[in-house]
């Protein structure tokens, strides 16, 4: 009987059947179903993070870069805001700031309820406007500073507030303060 040819039809049902039973290869069938959704997920916590601690270090860089105003050391006319982007930017990581990357609007108001919001820093498609002032005011004058920072997102389609788009995220930081009497 070992010489006994079976027919075709015969061993291709046993082996349509036996495909059926094998489950061997389930677990990389579910993993691809899952790992797009899972690294995409894992992906966008990272940057969230990431984008939070960028948000903290551009806040300390302000606050520290900012006492160059307060003080007097950073008068109108002698200082410029490119020399004040590269002072938040020595209070930053190198690797992470640029000065191109930043956008500063600093100006003297007569009150702290005078004060504006950020939203007089966008133009209405969401841009940051090209005509922000540089003037750090007089002694004892109250001083309003906004500082925006552009940070690439890793996931471009992660627009999580209106003005984010292009992947970049802006990252602003509000300072109010009364300078110090140096006069």
């Amino acid at each position: 009987m070992r010489g006994r040819k079976r027919p075709f039809w015969s061993f291709r049902r046993k082996n349509s059947r036996s495909l059926l039973k094998d489950d061997s290869g389930v677990t990389a069938v579910e993993f691809a179903f899952v790992a797009l959704p899972f690294f995409l997920l894992t992906i966008a916590i990272i940057e969230v993070g990431l984008v939070q601690v960028v948000g903290y270090m551009v806040d300390n860089a302000v606050v520290s870069a900012a006492r160059m105003i307060r003080t007097g050391q950073a008068v109108t006319g002698t200082f410029t805001a490119d020399e004040f982007k590269k002072q938040i930017c020595n209070f930053m990581p190198e690797f992470m700031c640029d000065p191109n990357t930043i956008s500063i609007e600093v100006v003297a108001v007569d009150s702290f309820a005078a004060a504006s919001s950020t939203d007089d820093l966008y133009e209405d498609d969401g841009e940051v406007r090209e005509d922000l002032k540089f003037e750090t005011g007089n002694a004892g004058e109250i001083v309003v500073m906004h500082v925006i920072f552009r940070w690439p997102m890793m996931i471009s389609n992660l627009e999580l507030f209106p003005y984010d788009h292009d992947g970049v995220r802006y990252l602003t930081s509000t300072m109010v303060f009364r300078n110090e009497p140096w006069e």
